[in-house]
């Protein structure tokens, strides 16, 4: 077996394992200064969809994501999703959607978005960071994405947060067929 099929055989027993027994992921909103605004940081649920979907239009101009897709990630018990709202107006301003993977000890980053109005002031930073310490406090071993190939902004932020690119995933996009980086960071849990 080569290293590749060992991998999508880990991956896709790994899902196996999550259906069977994915633990629930819980978390304690709060508030949280980021520059020189208050925001809240709230457990997102699926009621928030609809306003999830209206922010990825606004972000990326069309939905990447449908219902259906959030749905189903928000559903599995292993998925935690944040959301910043701003104190001040209560508007939803950025988000990130999370699998733990229980069985391989990873966090696998599935969607982050933050409203164009937002951002370049640290928000997307600080959801990967806030999911960084959840994942360290539970004793996850890593942290792992998809970004599009095109997305250099992106790329550069995850590589300045850590993330190495470990492969790439050609097609991987089926909107425009475009290819997307594997990215993964290994946690270091002396910093606990």
């Amino acid at each position: 077996m080569t290293p590749t099929m060992f991998k999508k055989f880990r991956r896709w027993l790994a899902v196996f394992f999550d259906d069977v027994s994915g633990k629930p992921v819980s978390y304690e909103d709060r508030d949280v200064v980021i520059g020189l605004t208050r925001y809240r940081v709230l457990q997102g649920r699926t009621l928030d969809i609809h306003a999830l979907l209206k922010m990825e239009r606004e972000i990326y101009g069309s939905m990447p994501w449908d219902r259906t897709s959030f749905e189903i990630d928000m559903e599995r018990p292993d998925s935690l999703y944040l959301i910043l709202v701003d104190c001040e107006t209560q508007a939803m301003v950025a988000f990130i959607g999370t699998n733990f993977n229980y069985y391989a000890r990873d966090v696998h980053i599935s969607n982050i978005g933050v409203l164009p109005a937002f951002q370049m002031h640290g928000l997307g930073t600080f959801l990967i960071k806030e999911i960084e310490r959840k994942a360290v406090r539970d004793n996850f071993s890593s942290l792992s994405l998809e970004v599009r190939r095109s997305n250099k902004y992106a790329q550069r932020l995850y590589h300045h947060l850590g993330f190495i690119t470990t492969q790439v995933r050609h097609h991987y996009y089926l909107d425009n067929g475009e290819d997307a980086f594997e990215m993964l960071k290994k946690l270091d849990h002396e910093r606990k």
